[in-house]
């Protein structure tokens, strides 16, 4: 394998899809699939929301900014994604096969490609591969159905912060919400006034900073 290759199978073993793969079978996917390759420079778009999703997208390297809008535009919530990670695996196939986040480079990020069609081929040819493909969308399926049954929050606190991280991609991280408060109350289907004191009650306690219209959390995974 020339250095390009080992380049290559070091990136792939990164990443989920292609976890725990053996040598031979790596060897060969570098040298029979067509991979595509990339490189953008900070505050550059990957894709945008509604755009089609004819491709999985592998960010390698680099910090790039997730930016989801809700379907009324009532809020904007903006997030990290570190790599190596993949973005939207679950909208290749089914019912919708569009982005529905807008992915931006926060810093210099690399990319690997892989269209449908060589995704297909892989999953007929490497039962690994496959299984990885489909355990990546029934976790986030599942964790989906869970929160669904978890305990309904005894405070408006616990009701805000259950809001704000089951509409989130990671559960970890900083994240920003653009939203006023009135939208918030209505979407957490309470007073705005009993909101705002809840916002300034987590504020108070560090978890987030308040400023007209925005809310800033430095890490949404350390609240309760």
């Amino acid at each position: 394998m020339n250095k390009e290759g080992l380049k290559i199978y070091d990136r792939l073993l990164e990443l989920p899809l292609f976890q725990g793969m053996n040598h031979p079978d790596l060897e060969s996917i570098i040298g029979q699939t067509r991979f595509g390759f990339l490189k953008l420079a900070p505050q550059k778009t990957i894709v945008k929301e509604n755009d089609p999703c004819q491709e999985l997208i592998f960010l390698v390297s680099g910090v790039a900014s997730v930016t989801t809008t809700s379907d009324d535009h009532g809020y904007i919530i903006t997030e990290e994604l570190k790599a190596p990670a993949i973005i939207q695996p679950e909208h290749i196939f089914g019912l919708t096969q569009r982005f529905t986040k807008t992915f931006t480079t926060i810093e210099p990020c690399s990319f690997i490609t892989l269209d449908r069609e060589e995704t297909k081929k892989l999953s007929d040819r490497y039962d690994i591969f496959r299984i990885n493909l489909l355990n990546i969308i029934s976790t986030q399926s599942q964790k989906l159905q869970r929160n669904l049954l978890k305990k309904y929050p005894s405070s408006l606190e616990e009701r805000i912060v259950n809001w704000i991280r089951f509409r989130c991609l990671t559960p970890v991280g900083h994240k920003n919400i653009k939203i006023k408060m009135t939208q918030l109350a209505n979407e957490i289907n309470d007073s705005r006034l009993d909101v705002s004191r809840a916002l300034n009650r987590l504020e108070e306690q560090g978890w987030l900073k308040l400023s007209r219209g925005n809310i800033d959390i430095a890490a949404v995974e350390t609240a309760f």
